[in-house]
């Protein structure tokens, strides 16, 4: 599986070689892989499941960054920072199964296979780029659209078509909305509820449903 996701990305020889120095370890949903400012030693790469990364604020609160699934690193910016400390935390949104990657190993082989190194980078470009979008859409846009492109985002990423709508694979509700935008349940409610009477959002046995390109016209006027 594994070969699935990184073969066409890394040549064979350098996908072996990153296998025999890593392992492979499940969390349980709810566990937490690593913490913010705590030592690591290790990046890992999501095999199957999803995960939650986060900060905490001052007041204990949490403000989710992203919510990654399948094909995704974890904790790659410790390969380039010196200080071996995280800079966020990351719980196992679902039952994870993942490799863990030493970064000591790791760094070994990045100086022998380029392409490996081509692949960290295009990782965090990526997630950089998600950063910029979303610190956009904290600035300019009102908080029913700041739902609406969150919401949009999650069917992009982890969306399934279910009649005219698009539902989540992942199990989303206000809390956890409210989580990754920096705000209460009570905002992503009133939020959810205008989207609702606009027609863009559908609740269903507690799940959310959207109309994926009308929602994006929306949240883009």
């Amino acid at each position: 599986m594994i070969q699935d996701y990184l073969g066409d990305s890394l040549t064979k020889e350098c996908l072996d070689s990153l296998l025999r120095v890593s392992h492979c370890r499940s969390f349980k949903q709810g566990e937490t892989l690593f913490l913010e400012h705590s030592l690591c030693e290790n990046m890992y790469f999501i095999i199957s499941g999803n995960v939650t990364v986060y900060k905490d604020n001052s007041d204990g609160k949490r403000k989710i960054i992203y919510l990654l699934g399948n094909d995704s690193f974890l904790n790659d910016t410790m390969v380039y920072d010196e200080s071996k400390k995280t800079s966020v935390s990351c719980d196992a949104f679902t039952d994870v199964k993942t490799l863990v990657i030493p970064i000591k190993e790791l760094k070994r082989l990045i100086a022998k296979y380029p392409d490996l190194a081509m692949l960290i980078i295009k990782s965090l470009s990526k997630k950089t780029k998600r950063l910029y979008r979303q610190l956009k859409n904290t600035t300019t846009i009102s908080m029913d659209k700041r739902i609406a492109a969150k919401l949009w985002k999650l069917a992009k990423d982890f969306g399934y078509e279910y009649k005219e709508f698009h539902g989540f694979t992942v199990k989303v509700n206000n809390t956890y909305l409210a989580e990754m935008l920096g705000t209460n349940r009570e905002t992503v409610s009133r939020g959810i509820k205008k989207l609702k009477e606009l027609g863009l959002v559908k609740v269903e046995n507690g799940q959310i449903f959207i109309l994926k390109t009308e929602i994006k016209e929306f949240y883009r006027q």
